[in-house]
């Protein structure tokens, strides 16, 4: 995942973190984008560990959020596997 664009990432806490884009996804119906991130880490079979936070705009800025609705998490994990299967 090398040449990857990296972004600030500032924590609830206000600390922040340089990650990895690994790439943008949009909803079905372009109302949601969503980020999905490498912090750098590796699963213990080497897998890269990867992020996936909803995007929203705020007062100028952009913010992310946590995926917290089932139904909205599972169009996600299908448009990432479009991405894998093409």
């Amino acid at each position: 995942m090398d040449n990857l664009d990296k972004v600030i990432v500032v924590g609830q806490d206000g600390t922040e973190q340089e990650v990895e884009v690994v790439t943008f996804l949009n909803s079905k119906d372009n109302m949601n984008q969503y980020l999905v991130f490498s912090k750098g880490e590796n699963q213990p079979n080497g897998d890269v560990i990867i992020y996936i936070s909803k995007i929203r705009e705020e007062d100028g800025s952009m913010k992310l959020d946590e995926i917290v609705d089932d139904n909205e998490w599972k169009e996600v994990q299908g448009l990432l596997k479009e991405i894998a299967n093409a």
